[in-house]
């Protein structure tokens, strides 16, 4: 304990910029740390954002007046931000001194991003006057300017926490992704080595007899182009007319994946272990060499890296983030749950059935009638609705269109009329709920805002006008309210959703990854000419997110490689393969742990689930533990009792039935019960247990039972007292009856129709049992 009261004194806590924001009080240069100004400079970070991003050779061919708007904002921007940096300087130091300006990580990293400011203003400086040309390979010098957005992003990661902590959370988990990425390299490396000793050089083709090794046309190929074996009885052979021939071309003609080096090799063994055009890779194999070879080769390779590293790789981030959830909770204490404006509830019944009913919930605000508010409550009334809802959702489905000369307005003129009738329906449904709740209740509940919605908006859709206009969404988003009709799927969907904060938090996460990324490739790859997927930032996104979504985007990365030099080849490889291994084994893996984490219990319901499950489980063995077994080896006792019970009367009690029995029936003198009452006896022979719930003594009826009669008869010597006796069992009932109801068993809650103290302690439906939810 001193070691870790010691960790958390005096320890810097994480904060928007970093400490600097508590060395605010210089008298020299305050306007730095001021909070107008920080807002300032993180609009400035936006605004240099949107500059780069639309700074591109072919956006300013369509928007020539973009060019001067983007060279002035990038000057304001720059000159802001170099003004931040001096003032930062000369408030810490530059070098000398515990806080000094380049000893700080996020001041490093603000300096970097000026730098390249003053580069971009200095290469669009050059490029207005005309030295250097418009499609220059050197705009690749603008690509870390997309950065500055994490200038942006950094205020929303703002927490209080030990820096030990921070240290020891990082630790763990990169220390787990660290392993599982060696185990990936190793599967690739492995396989890459296999490839290069398996295949080899694959680059024999058909062609025609009369074909020369340095005369090679696209005529003078199969159609379509085929790879061959050049030995006979293994792979492909060529058909008649034609012959198998090596051919030496360059890797931008015949392709830049294969198995002819280490490198090569392990190019195209992740290109196959993203599941896109392996099968390609696969035949080509087949048709240059023997087919067991390519088939154990790329059954294994699938099965090992695109399914059991991939999923190691889910599991492993799906692990990390429960436990820096963990982290957070031991520091910051059990999250609260999530809880509505009235949470004490209790249980009530009838001669129907028990419910669980929230007090509020007979409360209403609005002035309309009784029997509106009973209808409003009832479930007919429930079911109408949601027969409607699906009535519109069938009806609006068969609507259809046929290109045949007629008018548009001749296939929904039926439609329309219907479509009316639901409205107004569902619009009163929206002012009945009002009239009945009031304004503050009716909003009170998030559904009903969604259902007001959905009743403005087909409303103004109905106008002739409109109906066929983006208004028709509102119509199609009826279908959503079905989900209220069924509890289990209403349950499923909230959990999976929740509050949306954490995952909106990940989707919004995920888009400034993709804006970043795009802008980052945009400027890397506009120089290009012709090449239309990355020279403006609509077609970089749309790119970028097609890598993302593990759709063809090897085509998108072998297009780019084949308008790159020879150098900067391998780099494109390198940038597209990172950023497709981050993008797909990282934030998608997010996506899983999010969700995983929504659908999980709280820590404290599990270990309870876990303790009566463990206790069911044991209850229902064969055998019993060994340490009751030694009474099996005991002789039967002539003093055991005999019991003849009703099957199906009550259920199996936790506490023997006959041996409460014989003392529950037994009661006399204990009516107004003191700290051990278990029982009380009417004028009509009639039985009443007492319980206490909040203070208050409630009595629940019951039938007597006949008494059971023991073989033998014990001598009076031997009999315990009746007061004795009446105390022992009434601790014995209160307290199983209690432990069952902390564990949750459903044997505490009495069927519908049947009343009094079965021996499991149910509670009579007469009664009330308050159950508040915020204990």
């Amino acid at each position: 304990m001193l070691g870790r009261k010691q960790s958390l004194k005096g320890e810097q806590v994480l904060a928007d910029y970093g400490p600097e924001e508590s060395l605010n009080e210089s008298a020299d240069i305050e306007w730095v740390n001021k909070l107008w100004v920080r807002r300032i400079l993180r609009f400035c970070a936006l605004l240099s954002l949107m500059s780069v991003s639309l700074n591109t050779p072919k956006t300013f061919e369509k928007h020539p007046n973009l060019q001067n708007i983007t060279f002035g904002v990038d000057c304001c921007v720059t000159l802001l931000f170099t003004a931040e940096m001096i003032a930062k300087m000369h408030i810490r130091g530059i070098l000398k001194g515990d806080v000094a300006y380049l000893k700080d990580h996020w001041c490093q990293f603000d300096a970097s991003m000026v730098f390249f400011l003053w580069v971009s203003v200095l290469l669009q400086m050059f490029e207005l006057t005309g030295i250097v040309p418009r499609y220059s390979y050197l705009s690749i010098l603008r690509a870390p300017r997309p950065l500055i957005m994490i200038r942006f992003l950094r205020v929303f990661l703002k927490f209080s926490m030990p820096k030990s902590r921070i240290n020891q959370i990082f630790k763990r988990s990169s220390q787990q992704i660290y392993n599982v990425t060696l185990f990936f390299l190793f599967f690739m490396s492995l396989y890459s080595l296999l490839g290069v000793q398996f295949f080899g050089e694959l680059t024999h083709h058909c062609v025609r007899n009369t074909t020369k090794p340095n005369e090679v046309t696209i005529n003078s190929l199969a159609i379509p182009d085929t790879f061959c074996s050049p030995e006979p009885g293994s792979g492909y052979q060529c058909p008649a007319g034609m012959k198998c021939m090596k051919l030496n071309l360059s890797k931008y003609i015949m392709g830049f994946n294969g198995f002819e080096e280490f490198t090569t090799s392990l190019f195209t063994v992740y290109q196959a272990s993203s599941q896109e055009g392996w099968v390609f890779i696969m035949y080509r194999a087949i048709d240059s060499l023997p087919t067991w070879r390519s088939a154990l080769y790329f059954s294994t390779m699938i099965f090992f890296l695109a399914w059991l590293v991939k999923n190691v790789f889910i599991a492993v981030i799906t692990e990390t983030f429960n436990e820096i959830r963990v982290q957070f909770q031991q520091m910051w204490g059990v999250r609260n749950p999530i809880t509505k404006g009235s949470t004490t509830q209790f249980f009530t019944g009838d001669d129907n059935g028990w419910k669980l009913v929230t007090i509020d919930e007979n409360k209403h605000s609005g002035s309309a009638p009784e029997i509106f508010h009973r209808m409003l409550r009832s479930a007919y009334f429930r079911l109408l609705v949601m027969g409607v809802v699906l009535a519109n959702g069938i009806i609006t489905a068969t609507m259809n269109f046929k290109h045949d000369g007629n008018p548009r307005e001749f296939f929904y003129e039926k439609y329309y009329y219907i479509e009316i009738a639901f409205t107004v329906f569902l619009d009163l449904e929206a002012l009945i709920k009002i009239w009945c709740l009031g304004w503050k209740g009716y909003f009170k509940h998030s559904v009903h805002k969604f259902e007001l919605l959905l009743a403005i908006g087909t409303s103004i859709h109905i106008i002739p006008q409109l109906y066929m206009s983006a208004f028709t969404y509102f119509q199609v988003l009826r279908i959503v309210r079905l989900i209220k009709a069924s509890p289990l799927l209403e349950g499923f969907v909230y959990k999976i959703f929740g509050p949306g904060k954490k995952l909106g938090s990940l989707i919004i996460f995920t888009m400034c990854l993709l804006i970043i990324s795009s802008s980052i490739s945009m400027q890397m790859f506009c120089f290009l000419c012709e090449f239309t997927k990355f020279e403006t930032f609509p077609e970089a996104f749309m790119s970028m997110f097609q890598i993302l979504t593990q759709e063809a985007w090897v085509e998108v990365m072998d297009e780019t490689m084949v308008r790159t030099s020879q150098t900067l080849t391998p780099l494109v490889a390198i940038y597209f393969i990172l950023y497709h291994l981050f993008v797909t084994l990282i934030v998608l893996s997010l996506f899983v742990a999010v969700i995983l984490d929504n659908l999980e219990l709280d820590e404290d319901i599990k270990k309870l689930k876990q303790l009566r499950y463990r206790q069911q489980s044991a209850e229902i063995k064969e055998t019993l533990p060994f340490r009751l077994r030694i009474f099996e080896k005991f002789p039967d006792s002539p003093q055991m009792t005999k019991l003849h019970k009703v099957p199906g009367d009550f259920n199996l009690p936790k506490v023997r039935e006959s041996f409460m029995r014989q003392f529950v029936c037994e009661a006399e003198g204990e009516e107004e019960g003191g700290p051990g009452a278990a029982i009380s006896l009417r004028p009509g022979g009639e039985r009443r247990a007492l319980e206490y719930s909040t203070g208050e003594k409630i009595a629940f009826p019951y039938r007597k039972r006949s008494l059971v009669k023991t073989l033998v008869v014990a001598p009076p010597s031997q009999r315990p007292s009746s007061a004795l006796r009446r105390h022992v069992v009434a601790s014995i009932i209160n307290d199983s009856n209690n432990h069952r109801l902390v564990l949750g068993d459903s044997a505490m809650l009495a069927a519908a129709g049947k009343a009094g103290l079965k021996p499991q302690g149910t509670i009579s439906s007469a009664k009330q049992l308050r159950v508040d939810q915020k204990k």
